[in-house]
């Protein structure tokens, strides 16, 4: 029998990631249940073996997938939590990210698949668990921060307020894999910084969040602007 190469850390690291990558775009595209070790080695260019020498068995290989992709995701928008600013503005910067972190509409594809999965296959259930987790405790970090400064003013209970936030952008992970043409990156932080505002008490302000990108253009029907109708979230 041929020996295994042996590959540089670097190399290594290269073909797991391809492998892993390959892994997330087969979930989306075949659904979770539907994934073959053998699609993703294709995709990824390498043997079935070679998936199976990394990791091990398709379940840990989805769960490891899975688990990579997402917490990506959650890290670059909370990195934003760490920036410059008051928590007023690290909220609406958050907030903004969300749906424009990643491929969207291959994010929210994943995701889909992922919870209803989860729901099927025990393996699956700790790591989407992580994901809610992750996402609470990186709202609930700005809201707490904003309420000790004084700039948020809750309307409910803070645990609350971070479930309603957390199911406002799963529901628009379902629009946009759906397809629903009004799911634009711009609409989504609009109203989730909407959703904001009512929850957390946060007066309006300069009217500089206005639910257009920075091209000028807009969501509103008639073309004018959002921010005729929209003021400063936070």
């Amino acid at each position: 029998m041929t020996p295994r190469p042996q590959y540089g850390a670097a190399e290594v690291a290269i073909r797991r990631s391809a492998i892993l990558e390959s892994a997330i775009d087969q979930i989306g595209h075949r659904g979770v249940e539907a994934v073959r070790m053998k699609d993703i080695a294709e995709v990824a260019g390498v043997s079935v073996g070679t998936v199976q020498y990394y990791f091990g068995s398709r379940d840990e290989l989805l769960v490891q997938a899975f688990s990579a992709h997402s917490s990506s995701v959650v890290s670059a928008i909370a990195a934003l939590s760490h920036v410059p600013g008051t928590a007023g503005e690290k909220l609406q910067a958050s907030l903004h990210a969300v749906p424009r972190i990643a491929d969207l509409r291959r994010r929210s594809q994943v995701w889909i698949e992922l919870v209803a999965g989860s729901g099927r296959n025990d393996y699956l259930r700790a790591p989407v668990d992580a994901v809610f987790t992750e996402w609470g405790a990186h709202f609930r970090e700005l809201i707490t921060a904003g309420i000790d400064d004084g700039s948020f003013r809750p309307q409910a209970d803070v645990d609350l307020i971070v479930d309603t936030l957390v199911a406002a952008i799963d529901g628009f992970d379902l629009a946009v894999a759906a397809g629903r043409s009004a799911a634009t990156p711009v609409r989504i932080a609009a109203s989730l910084e909407l959703i904001a505002r009512a929850l957390l008490g946060i007066d309006g302000g300069d009217g500089s969040s206005d639910g257009s990108d920075s091209s000028g253009s807009s969501d509103s029907p008639n073309g004018d602007s959002v921010a005729k109708r929209r003021t400063r979230v936070v």
